[in-house]
């Protein structure tokens, strides 16, 4: 059991060690990202991440640490773009906000994706990134 949870974590901080998402910084230009987090926020209320209560995605009104709402939202915009498959978000939600709240939210958030989700943010080009590190954490725990 521990070392599941070594390897979740190990996931998780590969994953957050990618370059951010597309609209990590300009998330005012994702129109689209912005209204699959006003669905989010409306229909899956109460969302939790670990002992927090999201109402919103607006850093100001968020219960969690600055840190932590930037790493959501990341997250967030990764699987929105398909930079990260739903399973990756959910382990990766889950890895580091521990609990059944938290599985929850992030089974609504992945529920709510739209169908047809453009690939990066009105009027960008972000080149797709690979990061090794998450290929030697996966190739670690397959082969034993």
């Amino acid at each position: 059991m521990r070392r599941i949870h070594t390897v979740a974590v190990a996931l998780a901080a590969a994953f957050a060690s990618t370059a951010c998402a597309p609209d990590a910084w300009q998330n005012a230009r994702a129109p689209q990202f912005n209204a699959w987090l006003d669905t989010v926020a409306t229909e899956c209320q109460p969302l939790w991440f670990g002992n927090s209560v999201v109402r919103n995605f607006n850093d100001a009104s968020s219960q969690m640490d600055p840190g932590q709402m930037d790493q959501l939202l990341d997250l967030s915009s990764r699987l929105f773009y398909g930079r990260i498959s739903p399973a990756d978000f959910s382990n990766a939600v889950q890895s580091t906000w521990l609990g059944d709240r938290t599985a929850r939210s992030a089974q609504c958030m992945i529920a709510k994706l739209p169908a047809e989700r453009p690939a990066t943010p009105s009027g960008t080009a972000y080149p797709r990134v690979y990061n090794k590190d998450v290929e030697k954490v996966l190739n670690s725990t397959t082969s034993q």
